[in-house]
C-alpha cells in the first residue's frame, strides 16, 4: 500500500493515520456498545417501556443517517477539517445532555443530537482515505482502520458491564463526552488534505446534483444498498441482543459484555483476513463470498428459532459467524462505492454512511413494532435484511467494478 510519506510531507506516518483515523471511526460502537449493559437500568429508572427504550438507539441511528447527509458535502466544499472539528463539538454536547436526561423522550432528543454531530467523524474520515489512498488501496486502508475501530466494540460493553457495578448509566455518557474531547485533540495531528481546487461548490442545488450524479451510478448504488443492509442486519443484532439475552436468557450486564465482545472477535479477525487478502482475490469477490454466507446462517436461525430451538448456545455460535462474516463486507462496499468519485467523496461517504444507519433506524423500529419478549423479531429482522443484501449484490451489481 502507498506510504503516507510519498503522498504528502505534511502527514503522519501510516500507522499514526490509520490510528487516527480509526480514532475517529470508533464513535458509533463506542456510543452504542458502551452503555447496552445499562438499557434495561435506564429503562426502569426513567420508567420507560422496552420499545421506548430501544428507540433510544433508533433515534442515534436517525441522527447518524440525516447527519452524514450535511456533513459530506459540507467537507467537499470547505475542506475535511472545520466541519469535522463543527461535529465533534455537537457531539460532546449532545454527550453531556444524554447524561442528565431526565425522561426517555429527553434521551432520545439528546441521542439525537448527539449522533447528529458525531456522524461528522466517520463520513470525513472515509473521505480522508479516498483523498490519501486513490481507489485502489483504499479496501486495505478502510481494513486497517475497521481493526483499530474493532477495539471499541469489544472493549465497551465490557467497560459499560462493568462500571455499572460501581456507578450509574449515566457515568457512561459522561465518559463518551471526555472520548469526543480526545478526538478533537487527535483532529489536529491531520493537515488538510481535502483538494482545494477540486472542491464542490456550496449550495442546496448544488449538494442535491452531486448526489443525483452519485445514484446514476449502478455500482455506486448496488455497493451502497447491499453493504448497507448487511449493516442493518448487524445494528439489529445490536438493538435486539441486550433485551433478548439479559431479559430472555438471564445473563447478567457482565456476561452479556463477554458474549457481545467474543462476536467482535470473530469480525475483526475476518477484517484482518481481508486486508492481507483483499489484493489477491479482489473486492468485489469477497463481499460475495461475505453476503452469501450471511444469508445463509442468518435463514438457517431464522429457521431454528421459528422451529422452537431458540437455545442460547445456538443463537451464540450463529451470531459469532454472521458478525465474522460481516468482517470481510464493510470495508469492500465503502471501498467499493468511494471508487471512482474522486471529487465527491464526502458526498459518496456520506450517502453510504446514511443508507447504514437508515437502515439501523429502521431495524430499531421494526423490533420496537415487532417485540413480543422472544429471539424471534431479532432473527427474522437480521434474516430480512441478509437476503435484501444478497439480492442487492445479485440484480444491481452484475459485474466487479475496475476503479479508473
Amino acid at each position: 500500500m502507498t506510504s503516507t510519506s510519498e503522498l504528502s510531507p505534511a502527514l503522519p506516518s501510516e500507522r499514526v493515520l490509520l490510528g487516527i483515523l480509526g480514532l475517529f471511526m470508533m464513535i458509533a460502537p463506542a456510543s452504542t456498545d458502551m452503555y447496552l449493559p445499562g438499557l434495561p437500568t435506564m429503562r426502569h429508572e426513567l420508567g420507560a417501556s422496552a420499545a421506548a427504550t430501544q428507540l433510544t438507539l433508533s433515534y442515534f441511528f436517525l441522527g447518524f443517517a440525516f447527519g452524514q447527509l450535511v456533513w459530506g458535502p459540507l467537507a467537499d466544499r470547505f475542506g475535511r477539517r472545520k466541519p469535522m472539528a463543527a461535529g465533534i463539538a455537537l457531539y460532546i454536547f449532545g454527550s453531556i445532555g444524554c447524561a442528565f436526561a431526565d425522561s426517555i423522550d429527553h434521551m432520545m432528543m439528546w441521542r439525537f443530537v448527539q449522533a447528529l454531530g458525531g456522524c461528522a467523524m466517520p463520513v470525513i474520515a472515509q473521505a480522508i482515505v479516498r483523498d490519501v489512498y486513490g481507489p485502489r488501496n483504499s479496501a486495505r486502508a478502510f481494513s486497517i482502520m475497521l481493526l483499530v475501530m474493532s477495539v471499541a466494540p469489544i472493549v465497551a460493553p465490557l467497560v459499560g458491564g462493568q462500571m455499572l457495578r460501581f456507578t450509574t448509566w449515566r457515568v457512561i455518557f459522561g465518559i463518551l463526552a471526555v472520548f469526543g474531547v480526545g478526538a478533537l485533540m487527535a483532529l489536529w495531528r491531520l493537515p488538510e488534505t481535502g483538494n482545494v481546487n477540486g472542491r464542490q461548490a456550496g449550495g442546496p442545488r448544488a449538494i442535491a446534483m452531486s448526489y443525483w450524479h452519485l445514484l446514476r451510478d449502478a455500482h455506486f448504488v448496488g455497493y451502497m444498498v447491499a453493504g448497507g443492509a448487511v449493516f442493518g442486519a448487524s445494528f439489529t443484532y445490536i438493538t435486539g441482543t441486550p433485551l433478548v439475552y439479559m431479559e430472555y436468557f438471564h445473563v447478567s450486564p457482565q456476561f452479556f459484555g463477554v458474549l457481545f465482545g467474543i462476536n467482535i472477535v470473530g469480525m475483526a479477525a475476518m477484517t484482518m483476513f481481508n486486508s492481507r487478502r483483499v489484493g489477491q482475490m479482489g473486492s468485489y469477490r469477497l463481499m460475495r463470498i461475505g453476503i452469501i454466507g450471511c444469508a445463509i446462517v442468518t435463514s438457517m436461525l431464522c429457521l431454528t428459532v421459528w422451529m422452537g430451538f431458540a437455545l442460547l448456545p445456538v443463537m451464540v455460535v450463529m451470531l459469532f459467524l454472521f458478525m465474522s462474516l460481516r468482517g470481510i463486507i464493510t470495508a469492500n462496499s465503502v471501498a467499493g462505492a468511494l471508487a471512482n468519485h474522486p471529487t465527491r467523496a464526502g458526498a459518496a461517504a456520506a450517502l453510504v454512511g446514511s443508507v447504514q444507519y437508515g437502515f439501523g433506524f429502521a431495524a430499531g423500529g421494526l423490533l420496537g413494532l415487532l417485540n413480543d419478549g422472544s429471539p424471534r423479531p431479532l432473527v427474522t429482522v437480521m434474516c430480512g435484511f441478509a437476503i435484501l443484501a444478497l439480492v442487492s449484490l445479485m440484480t444491481m451489481l452484475r459485474k466487479p467494478q475496475s476503479p479508473q
